[in-house]
């Protein structure tokens, strides 16, 4: 194994296994310290890859974004009718959002606004992309009602986004897994032609082996 080949798996491991730990317990009360001892390696090494605990949460978010975004575009690239992509997207959240705990939440809200708000931001351009180009073949398919697509759009966006605020989140107790199924579903639900609701509703039983128990 090379020195460039060992160096990247080295800092893989250290980013996912941060990623994991963070998500499920937060990140401002975990230190540095407890990483390397979990991970069974020196600090030097992980100060090696990250200059600091910023750093380190400011590459997991990053990444994380750019995994979601290759993810979801290669769902919305593929070639199933539009139903199916819906709701593969909904599973694909469903596991990822498992995962994701009050703590990680209210960290990001209160500890590190500014990462947040670029998520927010990222997140917010990611719905537009990824709606937009859903309407346009399910309308084509004829199992998308022919609404404005920009009200659609701005529906999507609008009502997931308050969905999906941490504080709204943290002070309803909802986990972010149970308002974006509740709330996509709902949205969905909305704009179907009948015949694309007896499509979704099969696809849903059809794929629900995509959701991780």
């Amino acid at each position: 194994m090379t020195a460039d080949i060992k160096a990247t798996e080295e800092k893989e491991k250290i980013l996912n296994y941060s990623r994991n730990k963070f998500h499920r317990e937060g990140f401002y009360k975990t230190s540095m310290d407890e990483i390397s001892s979990e991970l069974h390696i020196s600090k030097k090494t992980i100060y090696k890859y990250f200059s600091s605990k910023e750093k380190l949460l400011e590459e997991i978010c990053s990444g994380t974004s750019c995994d979601i975004g290759n993810r979801l575009d290669s769902i919305v690239d593929g070639k199933d009718n539009v139903v199916i992509k819906f709701v593969r997207i909904l599973n694909f959240h469903s596991n990822f959002s498992r995962n994701i705990s009050d703590k990680w939440l209210r960290d990001l809200s209160i500890h590190a606004p500014d990462i947040k708000k670029n998520i927010d931001e990222k997140k917010n351009e990611r719905i537009n992309k990824v709606v937009e180009k859903l309407l346009e073949q399910g309308k084509k398919e004829k199992l998308i009602e022919d609404y404005p697509s920009k009200l659609i759009i701005l529906a999507f966006n609008s009502s997931l986004t308050s969905a999906l605020n941490s504080d709204f989140l943290i002070n309803n107790n909802f986990s972010m897994h149970d308002a974006f199924r509740i709330t996509y579903e709902m949205l969905l639900n909305g704009i179907l032609t009948e015949k694309g609701k007896v499509q979704f509703y099969k696809t849903k039983t059809d794929l629900d082996k995509e959701i991780e128990i």
